[in-house]
């Protein structure tokens, strides 16, 4: 990450960054132990925008800060995960050759209910609406789809319910897509979620290692390129949370590098990045 010409970075003593390593893995399960620099970069803006302030002190801070304000900031800088409509694309057609393919009307459930754990700013939420959507207008039976996301960051959520994206991360979406779900603004410098797609899709905030009540279960749970930034004992606890909520023969969608064991006592290893309970 490269800091505008001119900034100066504001260094971490050793124990400021024990200090918010600590505190990141033991609230959030996050391990930043080997991320310094980047911890010191993504800060930097914060610090310097409070009179060049060291992360001990904005901690200090943070710990006195009753309306929480600062605790979100902190998260919002250093959980910001890289996400884009359509990524990994093995998965979405996996959910379509092997799972939607094998639901019919006697298959016995009102409806299919999907959990994106750590849903960053919304783009994996859209693309499966459209995916299922799409489905649906082929002319292929499937049942009334809903979809969930959370994220522990309010600002990628906030991204997220409005719904607006550059024009540029239409690569990857379908041109039918493009005009059926999704509308273009006049200058063709972004886009924005169509109702239809919308409306299927709900946001959250939700700290992942923390219980979570009225989760549900679901029929699909997509946890993907999260459990990457979380130490061992935490994505013990994580993977453990991610089997309640799916529903018996569920599956469960990972990163391509977050595999689990193919003996899992829990999973059942279907294909790479594909279990189901």
């Amino acid at each position: 990450m490269r800091l505008p010409e001119g900034t100066r970075l504001i260094r971490f003593t050793n124990e400021e960054f024990t200090q918010l390593t600590t505190y990141m893995s033991s609230q959030y399960g996050i391990d930043l132990s080997k991320k310094k620099i980047l911890a010191e970069c993504r800060m930097n803006g914060e610090l310097e925008k409070r009179g060049n302030i060291s992360m001990g002190e904005y901690m200090r801070q943070m710990a006195e800060d009753r309306t929480k304000q600062l605790e979100a900031i902190l998260l919002n800088r250093l959980t910001t995960n890289y996400t884009y409509f359509m990524r990994e694309p093995k998965h979405f057609d996996f959910l379509r050759e092997n799972i939607l393919s094998n639901l019919t009307p006697e298959w016995g459930r009102l409806s299919y209910q999907i959990w994106c754990a750590g849903c960053s700013s919304g783009e994996e939420c859209y693309s499966l609406a459209m995916i299922l959507q799409d489905y649906k207008d082929q002319g292929r039976w499937l049942p009334p789809f809903s979809i969930v996301g959370t994220d522990i960051s309010e600002q990628a959520l906030a991204v997220a319910r409005n719904g607006r994206y550059p024009a540029r991360e239409l690569e990857n979406v379908p041109v039918l897509w493009q005009q059926k779900y999704l509308a273009m603004d006049e200058s063709g410098n972004s886009f924005e979620i169509g109702h239809a797609i919308r409306e299927k899709v709900r946001f959250q905030h939700m700290n992942l290692l923390k219980p979570s009540v009225g989760l549900g279960q679901y029929d699909l749970v997509l946890c993907r390129n999260v459990m990457i930034y979380f130490n061992e004992e935490s994505r013990k606890k994580l993977i453990d949370k991610l089997y309640r909520a799916l529903k018996p023969g569920g599956y469960l969608f990972v990163g391509h590098t977050e595999l689990l064991p193919r003996n899992h006592e829990l999973f059942e290893y279907v294909c790479p990045a594909v279990y189901r309970k």
